[in-house]
């Protein structure tokens, strides 16, 4: 049978360690990788040929990995489960940064705000997902909004069944036997924050990374005392 490969695209203008990260993550969980390098338009943001690109790779990595040109791509498309998925590969916040155009202008990384569109895009998938089973089971009637202190009443009241699960040592949930009360019961509160962000048209999933972002300037413990107002 033949070995199927890892494919990692992109216009590699230049190829820099952020690419070589990516890949070497691949070859070091033993994957087949082949480089889809897209054959561009040489100017200004494109400046390096294919050739000065597969060089580029081939320098590093040598036979390790298998080298094709591929057309500019604008999206990757399936369907239904054929046999192969869509993985990102997450590295650390400094290798994520690194910029080709701050390469190709030759002037400093800068430090990008976090911003994950798909991560916003699976959140806001799921949360239609959940909000809708939510309607069909009745907690949203037709044409009113769904109370939003009985809803954070509920958040609250799954908080606590966190609580108490952990105080029972975290055992195997009731209904879901193959995860830990914790986990499901965390997930539950999920649920109810995608169900209220769902029904009353608020971006929450976004809201989260530009929180994040802003955490990272914040004092240590945000300014508190560990064992005080935290």
């Amino acid at each position: 049978m033949q070995r199927k490969v890892s494919l990692v695209i992109g216009r590699f203008q230049p190829f820099h360690d952020g690419h070589k990260a990516l890949i070497q993550v691949l070859l070091d969980e033993d994957k087949k990788v082949c480089v889809g390098i897209m054959d561009t338009v040489i100017d200004d943001d494109n400046p390096y040929s294919l050739e000065e690109r597969v060089a580029m790779i081939v320098e590093v990595f040598g036979s390790a990995v298998e080298c094709i040109a591929v057309p500019p791509i604008a999206e990757i498309c399936y369907g239904r489960n054929v046999g192969y998925k869509v993985r990102r590969v997450y590295h650390s916040a400094n290798t994520e940064a690194i910029s080709a155009s701050c390469i190709r202008e030759g002037v400093p990384q800068k430090e990008r705000p976090i911003h994950d569109p798909e991560f916003i895009d699976s959140f806001n998938r799921v949360a239609e997902q959940v909000h809708e089973t939510h309607v069909s089971q009745g907690f949203w009637k037709q044409g009113s909004k769904r109370d939003p202190a009985g809803m954070i009443t509920h958040i609250h009241s799954e908080l606590t069944e966190v609580f108490e699960c952990l105080r029972a040592g975290n055992p195997p949930d009731k209904n879901i036997s193959d995860m830990s009360g914790v986990e499901v019961q965390l997930s539950d509160v999920i649920g109810m924050i995608m169900d209220m962000a769902q029904g009353y048209g608020l971006n929450v999933a976004e809201a989260l990374l530009k929180k994040q972002e802003f955490n990272k300037s914040r004092k240590i413990l945000h300014g508190r005392k560990l064992y005080g107002n935290l």
